[in-house]
């Protein structure tokens, strides 16, 4: 009987091989994708210090949120908790999450009560939550279940080429990026009566080309470090800075009218071929 030794050594081998790549390649930065942190829900963080015992510290905070947010509630899950940080526990979950934000413990001794914490961002005072919690609660919803972004980390340094990597330009056609915020009247007017009806594809020179669309919230993570960069890019006079605003590779369209009665035309005479990004 002949045994086939070199079959066997040379898939022995082949295993060995492919093992150890795997090794290497977990070793190696930027070989394993960091996969961002999924909850189930966009948890809202409230902390208070009330030392009376008698006294209901959070009245006023569940108020805000039956104001600011009944009427959107259905769009995405979300829970809400709350930490009276005169108590010794309490104020150890405060400074947990203080340190996932990437503050220091001194920074502990300056907040201004109440403290609502949501994905990632800090608001201070309870004007501040009063006038950000619907649109902290709506952005974090579409971060977390409209495009699957995660948790957003402000501890987490990154390139403007960094940032830029979720928001992938397709090559061969015509884009435009779209700047916006989830409580911007007329940014919606805008997403919904111009980009929203706007053909999957454009027709430049007898030539059709598909037409992409990159919208980028504001208040998502560091999105309006992107926008600065686009408005230095395109060199943006002081009063055209705002949302909506669309850029496409020849230009950009400032507000709803601009956007509404100039962007398609534009579009036809090719204004989204050859769109790339700032540096």
């Amino acid at each position: 009987m002949q045994c086939n030794g070199g079959g066997f050594l040379t898939a022995m081998r082949n295993v060995f091989l492919c093992f150890f790549s795997i090794l290497l390649c977990a070793a190696l930065s930027g070989c394993t994708k960091e996969v961002p942190e999924q909850p189930e829900n966009v948890e809202i963080h409230f902390y208070y210090d009330e030392p009376c015992a008698s006294c209901d510290g959070t009245k006023e905070i569940y108020e805000i949120v039956s104001e600011e947010l009944d009427d959107v509630s259905g769009l995405y899950p979300y829970t809400v908790s709350v930490y009276n940080v005169f108590r010794k526990a309490d104020a150890q979950m405060r400074d947990a999450e203080l340190k996932k934000l990437g503050f220091q413990e001194e920074f502990a001794g300056s907040l201004t009560y109440p403290v609502m914490t949501i994905n990632g961002n800090i608001y201070l005072g309870i004007d501040s939550i009063r006038a950000s919690i619907r649109e902290a609660y709506l952005t974090a919803g579409e971060d977390l279940f409209v495009y699957g972004r995660g948790v957003f980390d402000p501890t987490k340094k990154q390139t403007l080429k960094q940032l830029l990597a979720g928001y992938k330009l397709e090559k061969g056609g015509s884009s435009v990026v779209y700047f916006y915020r989830t409580v911007c009247g007329e940014c919606s007017k805008t997403g919904e009566e111009v980009l929203d009806l706007l053909p999957e594809t454009v027709m430049v020179d007898g030539t059709s080309y598909p037409q992409q669309i990159i919208r980028i919230n504001t208040r998502s993570g560091r999105n309006a470090e992107i926008l600065q960069a686009f408005f230095e890019r395109y060199e943006v006079p002081p009063e055209d800075q705002m949302v909506p605003i669309v850029f496409t590779a020849r230009g950009y369209l400032a507000g709803y009218e601009a956007i509404s009665s100039a962007l398609y035309p534009e579009l036809e005479k090719g204004a989204g071929l050859g769109m790339k990004y700032p540096e």
